[in-house]
């Protein structure tokens, strides 16, 4: 960095840092009175939005306490909103929903099925800020300690965004989060402005590739998921020769597809810089483990999603970065709300937010009406609990069909992580699985057969009779030769060892064994580039656990080198 910007980079991070200290102390004092804190943020919201549209139908300004809310307002989802939402984005209404100025309407990944606008406000957006200063204030926390003032972190979040017909803007919740922190952005990342909007239209993997390697003072790296830096980590190892090159030579290979006023603009920010292509190369020589720390030796920490169903990347960049980089598993949020966010680095639970919106949560054991929604200060430790948001943009009692686990208390809130999405709960013939299960007999399995899990994906295969689950898994290496079991009958036994119905299913023959399918190295990474192309935002392209779809199914079974079968003792 040139001497203004480094003045500039460590004047902002300290007041960034300084800002988010007090939003963690906040967070925590609002945990340490969660009841109180609760109920203010449901009168607040119900006050607010009395005058809108759907607060006149659902009698807001009469409703008194929590109890009275339940009973006026159904549970909702999407298609209770959908109407206001197009009268919005087509003819530029506002106060239906919210009485706050909807200014930009979040788009789903689709995961459940269709593709769902969201709407965002300034005020929805204020707990994202505060979490991002608060991971700046835990990042800055370690960097004292190291005795480093300041540094560039790579943002690989894009900024695209469209409008709809009444001028609103349009994009994934993470471009409207970064859009509006475009300052912030120029002076702590090494990402250059002028292609933050483009998003995935070029060739996003280059830049970010190129913008890492060619700082030197890199600090620490901020994504939505974990599974965005291990594939730019793969990316940059496959293409470390063209990279190298552009970097002293300050070029564009033309093979990277730019338009070419964004390529002028490129080689304008990227000078020639032969000495750091050769400190790259110089990197290279070591093996994979603590190929981080070699490239960027003041790396500090990781700030991405990477429990649950992400762990598996998260196992795969510790190998990258070696043991002195930290993590910090950032939030837990959707395009609806955000829930709870983690306040310590290498913590992987997430504390429950009061201020983010007011929550209820479902027993997950129950069926509905069975019991009345608990509020976030009822909840249990152990306890499995699907969530129910009354959001800060004009969503109430609103389903999104996540599970959570409770795993400890943090004051008066629970500590949570995710545990599954209820529609992708498998239940067949009484054998329930969930994310949570499949995830500890992966991670079993590999203890036992002394192989890398990179990725896996499950399908329930019911063209057998009886049905059969069947699981693909990406390693590291191939199986080890030699083993006296089969290995899709160790990973039947784990899986029964953590949920017991499976194995009684197996026993009494009311499901067949499981097919292990084992597919080509770089399968997964294959399958979100392949989405990131039909302009899916990289930021939204989740693991893919559940195979739901022929799509999905003859995808990997295409990429399958080994299918190891059991044969049922029936």
């Amino acid at each position: 960095m040139k001497k203004l910007d480094r003045l500039i980079n460590r004047i902002v991070l300290n007041t960034v840092s300084a800002y988010g200290g007090f939003c963690r102390r906040k967070f925590l004092h609002e945990a340490e009175k969660a009841e109180k804190y609760e109920k203010k943020m449901l009168h607040g919201i119900l006050r607010r939005n009395a005058g809108t549209e759907f607060g006149v139908k659902y009698g807001f300004s009469g409703i008194r306490s929590a109890a009275d809310y339940q009973r006026a307002v159904p549970f909702t989802d999407y298609s209770d909103y959908r109407d206001y939402i197009e009268r919005t984005a087509q003819q530029g209404e506002q106060n239906l929903i919210t009485r706050d100025r909807i200014s930009f309407l979040a788009n789903t990944s689709g995961t459940t099925g269709v593709t769902k606008h969201i709407p965002v406000v300034a005020r929805s957006y204020a707990p994202y800020q505060k979490c991002i200063a608060m991971f700046f204030h835990l990042l800055k926390k370690e960097l004292r300690a190291r005795g480093i003032r300041g540094g560039k972190v790579l943002n690989t979040i894009e900024t695209e965004s469209s409008f709809t017909p009444a001028g609103i803007r349009q994009g994934f919740i993470s471009s409207f989060v970064v859009g509006n922190s475009k300052l912030l952005v120029q002076a702590l990342t090494c990402m250059p402005m002028s292609v933050l909007d483009y998003g995935d239209t070029i060739d996003m993997k280059y830049i970010k590739a190129r913008a890492a390697l060619s700082e030197r003072e890199l600090v620490g790296s901020v994504s939505a998921f974990m599974s965005t830096v291990t594939d730019l980590m793969s990316y940059i190892e496959e293409n470390r020769e063209m990279l190298c090159r552009d970097i002293a030579e300050g070029g564009v290979d033309p093979s990277v597809d730019l338009p070419d006023g964004l390529r002028a603009d490129l080689a304008r920010f990227f000078r020639p810089d032969p000495a750091r292509a050769a400190e790259i190369e110089k990197a290279f020589e070591g093996t994979r483990g603590g190929l981080i720390k070699r490239l960027w030796p003041d790396m500090t920490m990781i700030i991405a999603i990477g429990t649950g169903e992400f762990a598996p990347f998260a196992d795969k960049l510790r190998s990258y970065c070696g043991p002195d980089v930290k993590f910090c598993y950032s939030m837990y949020c959707a395009s609806e709300s955000l829930f709870a966010s983690t306040v310590d680095a290498e913590d992987e639970n997430y504390l429950m937010l009061p201020s983010a919106g007011f929550f209820e949560f479902i027993p997950a054991d129950r069926e509905d009406g069975e019991a009345e929604p608990l509020m976030l200060h009822e909840l249990e430790t152990g306890g499995y609990y699907e969530v129910v948001v009354t959001s800060l943009s004009g969503l109430y009692r609103y389903r999104i069909r996540d599970v959570i686990v409770v795993t400890g208390l943090r004051g008066a809130s629970p500590l949570i992580r995710f545990a599954y999405r209820k529609d992708q709960l498998l239940n067949i013939t009484g054998v329930k699985l969930t994310a949570e299960h499949f995830s500890n007999a992966v991670a079993a399995f590999e203890r036992r057969v002394g192989v890398k899990v990179l990725d896996y994906s499950f399908y329930p295969d019911l063209g057998r009779s009886p049905w059969r689950l069947r699981m693909f898994m990406e390693l590291e290496s191939g199986m080890p030769e030699g083993m006296d079991k089969d290995p899709a009958s160790i990973f039947d036994e784990e899986l029964a060892k953590v949920n017991a119905e499976h194995g009684r299913m197996l026993k009494i023959g009311e499901s067949s064994p499981s097919a292990l399918s084992i597919v080509r190295p770089g399968s997964y990474e294959r399958y979100r580039e392949r989405y990131a192309k039909q302009k899916l935002s990289g930021n939204q392209i989740k693991a893919v656990r559940y195979v739901d779809s022929p799509e999905k199914l003859e995808y990997f079974d295409s990429c399958t080198e080994t299918t190891y079968e059991q044969q049922s003792e029936r």
